[in-house]
């Protein structure tokens, strides 16, 4: 079908999404850049090669294609969340911290958006990685109230308490983790530590 009308922007789009999805991004890189070329002005493309980018490994073109897409619509939650991961990627922290933030304050009061969930959580990792942890945890805990069964949004609020001293809500945490993803080695490494520790072990 793409041969015979590569004009087709959407069909373009749809099979790079697909090369992202099976994990192959150079395949999606040669469909995107191409697409960027002869769409400039869209979005949607701008977006997607950045995440294309930023699977493949390389966070800083990402940033750029990113920075281009919210050129051309200005506060885009998801836009914004992709930005975030890149600068992240780049130990640029704060202004990964930043990027959540805002994209947080577009879902204005539709707090219960699905998209609100992975911000938070990702705006949990880059206050922990600031060592910010008690902010940390707090944004951690708005993710999982929003996503009550996601055992990594678990594992890094239990995680987050274990750093922070709190044995008892780290334990509780990190158990519920470990229901959730019961062989999952690094949650169940995780509340082996955080068991060590209570027992004063470690």
């Amino acid at each position: 079908y793409l041969r015979v009308r590569p004009e087709d922007r959407a069909a373009v789009n749809n099979l790079a999404c697909c090369r992202l999805s099976q994990g192959l991004p150079q395949e999606a890189l040669i469909l995107l850049e191409e697409a960027a070329r002869n769409w400039p002005e869209d979005a949607c493309v701008a977006n997607n090669l950045g995440f294309a980018h930023l699977q493949a490994g390389a966070p800083a073109r990402a940033e750029a294609s990113f920075r281009r897409a919210l050129g051309l619509t200005p506060r885009d939650v998801e836009t914004l969340n992709n930005l975030g991961l890149a600068l992240a990627a780049q130990r640029r922290w704060a202004e990964a911290v930043g990027c959540y933030r805002e994209a947080l304050e577009s879902l204005g009061t539709k707090a219960d958006h699905p998209a609100a969930a992975d911000l938070f959580n990702n705006l949990g990792c880059a206050l922990r990685d600031l060592w910010t942890l008690s902010e940390a945890a707090t944004a951690f805990r708005r993710a999982l109230a929003l996503s009550p069964f996601d055992p990594e949004i678990a594992n890094n609020l239990g995680c987050t308490h274990l750093a922070l001293g709190g044995l008892d809500e780290a334990e509780a945490v990190l158990s519920g983790a470990a229901r959730l993803a019961p062989e999952d080695p690094a949650i169940l490494e995780n509340l082996r530590r955080c068991r060590e520790r209570a027992a004063g072990t470690a």
